[in-house]
C-alpha cells in the first residue's frame, strides 16, 4: 500500500479505475426500491476517484474527472455541474494527500478516505441547500456516506492489486 507509481511510468493500466467510475455511475442511475435505497446516493465512483487521485499524474484528469461528473449529473437528473464540481473537488483533495499516504498503512488510507468522504458529502448536501429545487434529507445522505466508506476496503484492494500488476509488468 505504501508505493505509488513513479512519474517514469507510463500509466497504461490506469483505464480501469475511470471505467469502474462510469459503471458505477450508469449503476448508481437504475432505479431501485429495494427498503430504502431508493433515498440513498451511495457514492461507490468516490473509491475509485481515491485511487486515481492518489496514482494519476496526467494534467487532463480533472477534465476527465469533470465530464464523468457531467455523465452523473445528467443520470441523475441533477444541476449540470453538481456531481462534475465534487468530483475535481474530490480529485484535488485526494491529490494533495500522496505525499502523506506515501508511507502510510491501509488504515490511513482508509481514514483519508473516510474524512475526505465526509468532507465531500457535507459540501455537497450544503450545496442542495443553496439550490432552492434539490430537497435532500441529511440522515438519508450521510448514511449514503457511510456506507460508502464501509465499501472501501472491499473495492481498494482489487485496485491496489491490478495496479501493482500493471506497474510491476511495465517496470520489466
Amino acid at each position: 500500500m505504501s508505493r505509488f507509481k513513479s512519474s517514469g511510468d507510463s500509466g497504461g493500466g490506469i483505464f480501469v479505475p475511470y471505467l469502474l467510475v462510469l459503471i458505477f455511475i450508469l449503476l448508481a442511475s437504475v432505479p431501485s426500491n429495494f427498503l430504502y435505497s431508493a433515498q440513498l446516493e451511495i457514492g461507490l465512483y468516490f473509491i475509485p476517484l481515491f485511487f486515481i487521485g492518489l496514482t494519476a499524474e496526467s494534467d487532463a484528469t480533472p477534465v476527465f474527472l469533470a465530464a464523468l461528473g457531467l455523465v452523473n449529473d445528467i443520470m441523475s437528473e441533477m444541476p449540470l455541474g453538481f456531481w462534475s464540481s465534487l468530483f475535481v473537488v474530490f480529485y484535488l483533495l485526494c491529490a494533495s494527500q500522496r505525499s502523506i499516504l506515501s508511507t502510510a498503512s491501509f488504515g490511513s488510507y482508509w481514514l483519508t478516505f473516510g474524512v475526505l468522504m465526509s468532507m465531500t458529502y457535507l459540501v455537497a448536501y450544503l450545496l442542495a441547500l443553496l439550490l432552492d429545487d434539490l430537497h435532500m434529507a441529511i440522515v438519508p445522505f450521510l448514511l449514503s456516506a457511510l456506507i460508502c466508506i464501509l465499501f472501501f476496503p472491499l473495492l481498494y484492494f482489487p485496485l491496489y492489486l491490478f495496479g501493482e500488476a500493471v506497474g510491476g509488468s511495465e517496470r520489466s
